[in-house]
């Protein structure tokens, strides 16, 4: 048996939990021409909303959009719209053939009303529509009685706003964080499963951060 007399004793040492570190928002890429078809659909059916579609890719905490599509035949209301089931499917087969581009998600329009001012905000119904895959832009569309020179700016709410003519813009991108977001075994994760798709997370949707190099490159710096 060996001498332990005088021997040094330790405490055992104390572990600390491993802290998880929560990456920053979803960055948003629109270019110009993705800007300019939101604001065009935007525009032409002002006082009702204007609803299409996302195409582009997805890497690493980015959608890169390339195209803002809008859906010509949605039935529409001033704060409401519609697409019917066989259109989309006819859609979807059409874009089968582009196999570069992904579905990212859809765009809508919010509109003000008498004097009811839009926002960005989402409404229960875009809630209860967004899957939890997909982006979601908001562009909130609000006429003024002046005309006012064209101006974009990137906001530190990480929005974007501009002004044409007499129409005030400003887009929002919306996403579920996928940290957040438990699958229910019937799909993977990107809406691919068996027609139940992934669980919708228990947290509201997140603001995702919109970069516009036209934007940007307007003297728009953060606002």
């Amino acid at each position: 048996m060996p001498d332990t007399t005088g021997a040094l004793t330790t405490a055992p040492a104390t572990v600390r939990p491993v802290r998880s570190i929560r990456p920053g928002p979803v960055q948003v890429y629109l270019n110009e021409n993705v800007l300019l078809g939101m604001v065009l659909s935007t525009v032409e059916v002002f006082k009702k909303e204007c609803f299409g579609v996302l195409l582009g890719y997805r890497t690493d905490g980015k959608y890169i959009v390339e195209h803002a599509l809008p859906y010509q035949s949605a039935r529409r209301g001033h704060n409401w719209t519609e697409l019917r089931s066989d259109k989309w499917k006819i859609l979807q087969g059409i874009l089968r053939n582009f196999p570069k581009l992904d579905i990212l998600g859809d765009y809508h329009s919010h509109t003000m009303y008498r004097d009811i001012r839009a926002s960005i905000t989402l409404s229960d119904e875009d809630i209860a529509y967004m899957e939890p895959h997909e982006l979601q832009i908001v562009v909130a569309i609000n006429q003024q009685e002046y005309a006012r020179a064209w101006s974009w700016s990137v906001n530190v709410d990480r929005t974007l706003s501009g002004w044409i003519d007499r129409y005030h813009f400003r887009i929002a991108a919306y996403y579920y964080d996928r940290h957040e977001t438990a699958s229910n075994g019937n799909g993977d994760g990107n809406g691919n499963g068996n027609g139940h798709g992934p669980r919708k997370p228990l947290t509201r949707p997140r603001r995702a951060q919109i970069l516009c190099p036209m934007a940007m490159g307007m003297g728009g710096g953060a606002r």
